[in-house]
């Protein structure tokens, strides 16, 4: 049995058996500004380092224009779906949908296979729920500021493929 099916065979009996997954604690440094927001440091793709904007009321990680394009050059996502988004500011535009590979938080905690929203006009990165609830349950704290999350160990992970493609 080849190394691969041998941890897949090992990660069903283990999902099978009830027992729990115990999930790591990370913690992250939130970097706050002058008008009340929270960034914080991360990795898309392959190498493509950002500083996301926090934002619990975006449903999407939305991409800036150029994230987008360094991803789109790494080949890492994959269209999924158009759709139009509605803005705080309660305007409406267009935006494509990707599946991305692979998102990196605290460099612990990584997130494969989210939908991402790549946003025209768009110039910064935003951390949304798309993101926020695969590291469910979180919680933001104020003083010091960070964000507490929770991530599977890499080969358990639910947020990973654990089937080979076709299977």
């Amino acid at each position: 049995m080849s190394g691969r099916l041998t941890k897949l065979v090992h990660t069903v009996i283990f999902l099978l058996s009830g027992a729990p997954v115990l999930a790591a604690s990370t913690s992250v440094s939130l970097h706050d500004t002058e008008f009340g927001t929270f960034h914080l440091d991360g990795e898309l793709g392959h190498g493509v380092h950002t500083r996301f904007l926090l934002d619990t009321g975006s449903a999407y990680v939305v991409l800036s224009e150029a994230s987008t394009r360094k991803l789109l050059a790494q080949h890492v996502l994959t269209p999924v779906r158009k759709l139009r988004a509605v803005l705080a500011n309660h305007s409406s535009v267009r935006a494509q949908v990707y599946r991305l590979e692979s998102l990196a938080l605290g460099g612990g905690c990584v997130v494969r296979n989210l939908e991402v929203l790549a946003m025209p006009g768009a110039d910064r990165d935003i951390l949304g729920l798309s993101a926020l609830t695969a590291v469910a349950p979180f919680t933001v704290h104020l003083d010091p500021s960070r964000l507490d999350m929770s991530c599977a160990p890499p080969a358990l992970s639910a947020r990973e493929n654990v089937l080979p493609e076709g299977a």
